[in-house]
């Protein structure tokens, strides 16, 4: 999917993959990422949000919620972070990191609340009144009052499967009111998922019917309750594609993800914007029947994975180009699968990957490269898909 434009926009770390791997720097199934790119694109993510006074959290979950890369992108403005999950907020909130918004998508279980609170987080979103009141109660033994945001949904709203939850609108106002009457709560913003998506047709990040459910929702809150909310927060497809679309359409959080990597899908296709930051690096393992068999672990279904390079170098790889097969969801991705056909592969090749991905749902390893686009690579460290420090 990113192949193309990484090799036009980030030609140097596609030659920085090759090279440290066939130095034995790095094994197969690892996604080797760009730092000095990955912090400028948080630097012009966070002056597009500026330019229209909006606030971010970053979102590491498909970079394998590193600690080291997080640090990087703080260091550029955009300070905390907003965890998938409470393993994610845990990782990060003892790495130093400051917390942002923990719940969404990923509610608190409920022995897990007190170590989250303890964490500081700035906001945890909730989807029900009953996960509130766990959260008051906990504050309160804490003698804290903890900021939380309500996600609210409707009818025909875009809900991915298994994601479903959250407030229903004609529902909004009971809630509201029961959660008004825990002491140690107190409600601050709004939020839906997902806000914007790119479409295909359009070549356009556009908005869903879920932000109308959020703004519904706010009005529901504010004028019936006297509730000033501090937060209406648009997650998903946030980039500097999208800083304005949110502006425009009421919202002043946004939670920036795969555009750290240049990985959303509308950067498939602009020469403009963040930069490709990030590749996965595989070896041939084998050839059978007209089929190269490459190193797996790191594959994600929903990647949309069309080829590859194969070769001992980038100049070998960039004329060799290999199609991809797909990966059904029933198999285990031992291997990944590219069609020879009149190219080729021979066993202990380098097989350059660029695709969409989620690092923490893989069994992947992370290099973290420095130095790329100057010729002076440093590898700073590799870490396992989790954050953890390998060596």
């Amino acid at each position: 999917m990113f192949l193309d434009i990484t090799y036009k926009r980030n030609p140097n770390l596609i030659k920085t993959a090759f090279q440290i791997h066939q130095e034995g720097k790095i094994y197969p199934n690892t996604y080797v990422l760009d730092i000095d790119a990955i912090k400028h694109n948080a630097r012009i993510i966070k002056k597009e949000a500026d330019k229209y006074d909006l606030n971010l959290y970053m979102m590491t979950k498909q970079i394998g919620r590193n600690p080291e890369i997080a640090k990087k992108i703080s260091e550029c403005g955009i300070d905390k972070v907003v965890a998938v999950d409470p393993w994610e907020a845990i990782t990060l909130g003892k790495a130093g990191l400051k917390l942002g918004n923990v719940g969404h998508l990923v509610q608190i279980p409920t022995h897990m609340i007190r170590e989250i609170l303890l964490l500081k987080p700035e906001v945890i979103t909730v989807f029900t009144v009953e996960k509130a009141a766990e959260i008051s109660k906990e504050a309160e033994k804490l003698g804290i009052i903890q900021d939380i945001m309500m996600k609210v949904i409707d009818d025909n709203d875009l809900v991915y499967e298994g994601q479903e939850g959250g407030f229903k609108l004609n529902l909004l106002s009971e809630s509201v009111k029961k959660i008004n009457e825990f002491r140690n709560v107190r409600i601050v913003g709004i939020t839906a998922f997902p806000c914007f998506l790119y479409n295909e047709e359009t070549g356009d990040i556009e908005k869903t019917k879920n932000v109308d459910t959020l703004l519904k929702g706010a009005k529901i809150i504010e004028e019936n309750f006297e509730i000033q909310l501090k937060q209406l927060n648009f997650p998903s497809a946030n980039s500097t594609f999208s800083m304005k679309l949110i502006k425009e359409n009421g919202g002043n959080y946004g939670e920036p993800g795969h555009a750290f990597t240049g990985t959303t899908p509308i950067h498939a296709n602009r020469l403009v914007g963040e930069i490709p930051a990030m590749v996965y690096v595989s070896e041939v393992s084998h050839c059978y029947e007209n089929k190269a068999y490459v190193y797996g672990g790191g594959f994600y279904r929903r990647s949309n994975v069309k080829k590859a390079m194969v070769g001992k170098n980038f100049e070998e790889g960039r004329n060799n180009i290999l199609r991809a097969e797909k990966i059904h969801p029933e198999y285990i991705d031992y291997y990944g699968t590219l069609l020879i056909d009149d190219k080729k592969a021979h066993v202990g090749d380098t097989v350059i990957y660029a695709f969409r991905t989620q690092i923490f749902v893989t069994r992947s390893q992370v290099a973290l490269v420095e130095g790329i686009q100057e010729g002076n690579i440093r590898l700073m460290g590799i870490y396992d898909n989790l954050g953890k420090r390998i060596k």
